[in-house]
Formats: structure tokens, sequence, C-alpha cells
């Protein structure tokens, strides 16, 4: 599977394994993306899962599923309200609004004295649950991005997805879509999240795996993501890079064994 399938391709998942998704959630208020970034502890090896760094409270604020690149929103939905609900740990009904937007590294960006990297976010989709398609008070309809998948909002293969959900107010009206604020958007360059020049982030010498931290000595440094450095031409971050991409092979998801594998031959690789 590629890294960052096509919305075009047909995925037979009979022949096609899943990938790992992280789904993390959280009541009337949108996790930032400041919130994933944390310096690496001095046991992390390039094994280590970027996950299992994350606050606790992130953590259990999570579910683990595995999915296609050809997964909608109104599927995530239907999850996330079977696990929540069933759980008693948040109400998701008819009237509940959930956005949903992708949470990633910024490759491109510096990484501060403390050693943490830069992470930013890209809108995903919102979804209305019942709306007015609702009959009954039961009843699943989904409104709104309900029908987008996963692959249509270029999403690669490691990036988190977060929503926060938004129950009806009183009178049972469904809340509006939140204020967006500035700051997190793409990079500089108006690329989405490119692996392009510029700064050192979780794509500067590779990860965990470099010298001092997240690494040092560029794309073909000691511990970094091996091969040469990011094509010089306008691409779109998930796209094949023009030339076969960054040397090595790497599996779905590991792309050479988490951090120190990185962005391997455009397939594969983990952050």
């Amino acid at each position: 599977m590629a890294l960052q399938p096509s919305s075009g391709d047909k995925i037979d998942h009979s022949t096609t394994p899943p990938f790992l998704l992280r789904l993390f959630y959280r009541s009337a208020r949108p996790l930032d993306p400041y919130e994933f970034s944390q310096a690496p502890p001095p046991e992390a090896t390039a094994s280590t899962e970027y996950f299992s760094i994350l606050p606790e409270p992130l953590q259990q604020s999570s579910l683990a599923l595995y999915q296609w690149s050809d997964c909608t929103l109104a599927q995530l939905t239907r999850t996330l309200m079977t696990e929540l609900n069933r759980q008693g740990e948040m109400e998701v009904g008819v009237g509940s609004r959930v956005v949903y937007k992708l949470i990633f590294p910024d490759t491109r960006a510096q990484v501060s004295e403390n050693g943490r990297g830069k992470w930013i976010d890209k809108p995903l989709g919102s979804v209305v649950v019942g709306g007015r398609e609702a009959e009954l008070e039961d009843n699943e309809a989904f409104e709104g991005d309900s029908n987008k998948t996963l692959a249509d909002a270029r999403f690669v293969i490691g990036d988190y997805v977060a929503c926060a959900v938004y129950n009806p107010g009183p009178d049972g009206r469904v809340p509006p879509m939140p204020a967006t604020r500035g700051g997190y958007g793409a990079p500089r360059g108006g690329r989405e999240n490119g692996f392009g020049g510029g700064g050192g982030g979780f794509g500067r010498g590779g990860g965990w795996g470099g010298e001092g931290g997240y690494g040092r000595g560029g794309y073909g440094g000691r511990g970094g993501m091996g091969g040469a450095a990011p094509p010089v031409e306008d691409w779109r971050r998930g796209d094949r890079p023009p030339g076969g991409g960054y040397n090595g092979g790497g599996g779905v998801y590991n792309g050479g064994g988490g951090y120190g594998g990185g962005y391997r031959g455009g397939r594969g690789g983990r952050y």
C-alpha cells in the first residue's frame, strides 16, 4: 500500500491489509497540534512508537482503529458513537456535530531547543448526527461531510485524526461550526507539509535515530531518513516525489523500523 493512496483507488479489503489509525477525541474543544509535540525521552530508541510518549490524557482519549483509505467520516463517526456511548465517557447522539482534522508533524520546521518538533493540523470535515433526515430519535443518518474519505483529504498513513464533539444545546439545535484560528495552517512556502528545505523537525536526520535527539546531518546523515534530499519541484504532501522519492524500502506503516526508518521510498514509513 502506498504511503498516501489515491482517492480514486478502488480498494479490495479482502486482499489489502488495513493500517493502524489513531483517532483522538475531545468534547466541546478542539485538540491543538502543540499538544502532540513531545521531546524524545532519553530511553527512546528507533523502534519507540511516538504514541507511547504522548501525555496520558491524550492516550486515554483515543481509539486504535484498523482502517483503509476509503474509510468515510460517517464510518469514523459511527465507530466513535459506538465506543464512547458504550464506555459512558461521552454522549454522541442526534444533533451532535463532530469536527475532524488531521494532525501531523511539520517536517520543514526547526526542532526547538527543548527537543520538541512542530506539529500542524489540516481540516478534514464536519459530520452532523441525525440532522434533517433523522425521523426517529435514534436515527443515525449523517449530514455534512459524511461521505468524505481519508484519501479525499490526502491522508498520509501515520497521520493522526482528531475530532471535537459538540453536543446540541438545550433547545436541541445543532451547534454551529466553531470559529477557526490561524497559526496552524500549511507551513511556509504554501505546501501542505512538504518535506523540502529549511528546518529539521522530524524529517531532519530521521527522527529518533540521528545524533542528538531528532537527528542531525540532513537526509543523508547518520540516523537519517536515508537517501538524497527531497526534490526541489513543487509537489504536494503525500504525492510520490519525482525520481522515486526517498531511498529505501520499508513496509506499510513501519518504514524500516519506527522513527529511524522515516519516509522511505514514498511508501511505508511512519512519523
